[in-house]
């Protein structure tokens, strides 16, 4: 297998957006269907993942960018004149970062076990949804498989979410730092199998996108989100 067609994942945060601009990171379960049975006709793995903050973007293609680009025009023709959407955070990752960045989101610092359990649900649906469509590959699915093995090792033996409000400060820290121990675990498990196609050593293909800010010169994760989706809009 090329040593391109490892995981490539974009990842946008609207967190704190401005109102104007969340309803453009809206996708409805149609809409969705639509945008993976195009990945599938085209033979581009692609994985959508819609939260209420976040929308990741995942693919093992070489030609992610292509994968990428229904969606992200979509947005363009939403935001493009909303106040403030040029602002918005926008993380590109490759090989094990994207998992980590994932595992970020899915297993915060202070997680809840419903919200974790919930994320990795979303997930779950979001690789059916592709797999109904043919837009997923054997790299997405052993990813799908990493991240709930993860969830389930820290619902299961760390305390996080089960504390009460009076619990201890030093306890949740520790509880934390255990929870963080098997995230590390299990990338590092899932890595080892295919190096090659999980490293992070170089980041995700610029190509059709600009160049990086230099903000951030040794992780090459952050761009504007204006610059990556002006030059995304054609569909």
């Amino acid at each position: 297998m090329p040593s391109d067609d490892c995981l490539h994942s974009l990842t946008m945060d609207f967190e704190f957006a401005p109102t104007s601009v969340r309803p453009a990171f809206v996708f409805e379960p149609a809409e969705l269907a639509r945008i993976a049975q195009r990945a599938g006709s085209d033979g581009l793995p692609l994985l959508v993942l819609c939260t209420p903050t976040l929308l990741h973007l995942v693919s093992t293609n070489k030609s992610h960018v292509r994968a990428f680009r229904p969606v992200l025009a979509r947005i363009h023709e939403r935001a493009r004149n909303a106040e403030g959407w040029g602002a918005l955070p926008v993380r590109i990752a490759r090989g094990s970062e994207s998992a980590r960045q994932l595992l970020r989101h899915a297993i915060p610092n202070a997680p809840t076990e419903p919200g974790v359990r919930q994320f990795a649900a979303v997930l779950r649906a979001a690789a059916m949804l592709s797999q109904r469509a043919g837009a997923f590959s054997a790299e997405l699915g052993a990813l799908l498989r990493m991240i709930e093995q993860t969830v389930s090792r820290v619902c299961d033996e760390t305390g996080l979410g089960r504390f009460g409000s009076g619990s201890a400060e030093l306890e949740l820290e520790l509880e934390t730092l255990v929870a963080q121990r098997i995230i590390e675990e299990e990338l590092v498990a899932w890595q080892a199998c295919y190096p090659a196609l999980r490293s992070s050593r170089h980041p995700i293909s610029n190509a059709g996108i600009g160049a990086f800010e230099a903000e951030e010169p040794h992780s090459g994760i952050r761009l504007p989100a204006r610059s990556v989706l002006s030059k995304l809009r054609a569909v």
